[in-house]
């Protein structure tokens, strides 16, 4: 197993519960997309450095292995750089719908229109599940290469269920 999150997490219920495991990593570092690295005396994140989960089973075990003084609640400014502007994150869709001008708007709101009205019935994969809901023309300009860039995966190979609960 890696050295990011679930990685180190699995080791330790492993640990825990008596059984042996080595954590192998590839990287110099532990941490996986949740780590942060220094360059030329800078701090870069590598991923999202925020803790978010609906399940209680996962939440009581981080707060089991973190002292409390390193939960810290944070407001979140997240932001998208697209063509020369920054979009709120998640999207809010009339200041998308103003940055991006009346040409690519009207783009958008057909191809969220055809979404509602034509839905994939059946979503398997991320591509799938963020077309129907925000329409096939803001997943390619938004989340397609976001998603791929940070997780290293097609779209279309990562699970929809994945999606939802983003």
């Amino acid at each position: 197993m890696g050295g990011g999150p679930a990685g180190l997490t699995a080791a330790y219920e492993l640990c825990k519960a008596g059984i042996p495991c080595t954590v192998l990593e590839k990287d110099s570092l532990v941490g996986g997309l949740a780590r942060t690295t220094a360059f030329k005396g800078y701090r870069f994140d590598i991923g999202g450095h925020r803790f978010f989960t609906k399940v209680k089973a996962v939440d009581d075990l981080w707060r089991e292995i973190l002292p409390p003084a390193e939960f810290r609640r944070r407001k979140r400014l997240s932001r998208i750089y697209y063509g020369g502007r920054y979009f709120a994150y998640p999207l809010r869709i009339w200041s998308t719908l103003k940055n991006l001008g009346v040409g690519k708007s009207l783009l958008i709101l057909a191809s969220y229109a055809r979404s509602k009205m034509f839905p994939i019935p059946e979503e398997k994969n991320v591509e799938q599940w963020v077309s129907n809901r925000f329409g096939r023309r803001l997943y390619r300009m938004f989340f397609q290469t976001y998603t791929e860039k940070v997780w290293g995966i097609p779209c279309k190979e990562i699970s929809a269920d994945w999606a939802a609960q983003r």
